[in-house]
């Protein structure tokens, strides 16, 4: 039993740094690429002006609904 859940934490930690390892390596492949083209397009900020903030004009009313007692 006991060498079961060992065996269970091995493969989990090896899955992971697998994971860890292949996103290493997707990120230094997409950056050689970046590189390249002569524009890092995920650098940038983002604009503030194109964001809308909500408008409080656009907002529904509260509606506080009571319960009804069927004594019929």
């Amino acid at each position: 039993m006991l060498v079961g859940i060992l065996r269970t934490i091995g493969t989990i930690i090896l899955v992971w740094m697998a994971f860890r390892w292949l996103d290493r390596m997707a990120r230094r492949w997409s950056g050689h690429y970046r590189g390249r083209s002569g524009t890092s397009q995920g650098d940038s900020e983002p604009t503030r002006g194109s964001q809308e903030t909500p408008k409080d004009g656009e907002l529904g009313d509260y509606i506080d609904f009571e319960e009804v007692d069927d004594d019929s």
